[in-house]
């Protein structure tokens, strides 16, 4: 009993401790996981190099603070990344619209575009037989579509100049917002930019504006009266 305390009372027990963390990160897959027990690791290295000679291994521990702080940066990225934490309600309800991106995409998706609220006249984000500027996304409703001569309204979770986006070429209708209408506008040429630096932000967006699509085209069909499209997502 008395050898057991002595152990566990002496610096030598942090470093065990601290090898323990270092063996167990380097045994996982999850870098999460590995970051931490390097960090656990590198902090029961400190108080081995304060506690294990008289004086404390200053040298040592200035080092070991160093390696354990490159981590922290790290961490906080895949915190990010995975975790819809610190997001505002705003984004958390847009963010609903995005099922199949996590939360570090949605992010950087979102820090390329721009969020629009419409306060006085009505405003023409596409027109139709002209090749958009931007790809849109409602928020609310007050959208009205106009397709050779006919009108349909449209509600929030709609996206808008998809088809000319992921095929090229003009837009195949007009949209107008009317005020008081809330929308999310991305610049194409940024858009491009982002997802040609990143394979998985570029089959996300790819995947979601597809299944947009094919949304739409389940909900519509051929009519002599005005044509039916989606007028909200849930």
């Amino acid at each position: 009993m008395t050898a057991l305390y002595d152990y566990f009372s002496s610096a030598v027990t942090f470093v065990h401790i601290a090898t323990l963390c270092y063996v167990a990160g380097l045994l996982t897959r999850r870098e999460l996981l590995l970051r931490m027990f390097l960090l656990v690791g590198t902090a029961f290295y400190i108080l081995y190099y304060y506690n294990i000679a008289e004086n404390p291994l200053w040298e040592a521990i200035g080092t070991s603070v160093l390696i354990g702080s490159a981590n922290v940066p790290v961490i906080y990225r895949i915190f990010q990344e995975r975790s819809t934490w610190g997001m505002p309600e705003d984004m958390l309800s847009l963010y609903r619209a995005f099922p199949n991106f996590n939360p570090g995409q949605f992010r950087k998706l979102m820090s390329r575009a721009e969020i629009i609220h419409q306060q006085d006249a009505d405003r023409m984000l596409l027109e139709q037989g002209v090749t958009p500027r931007y790809l849109f996304l409602t928020t609310t409703d007050g959208f009205i579509l106009q397709r050779n001569g006919q009108n349909a309204e449209l509600g929030p979770g709609n996206f808008l100049g998809e088809i000319s986006f992921l095929l090229g070429g003009a837009a195949t209708a007009t949209v107008i917002a009317r005020p008081g209408t809330s929308y999310v506008s991305w610049d194409l040429d940024d858009l491009r930019h982002l997802m040609a630096k990143s394979e998985p932000i570029s089959n996300a967006v790819s995947v979601l504006l597809n299944r947009d699509v094919a949304r739409k085209l389940a909900v519509s069909f051929p009519t002599s009266g005005p044509p039916s499209f989606p007028k909200s997502v849930t």
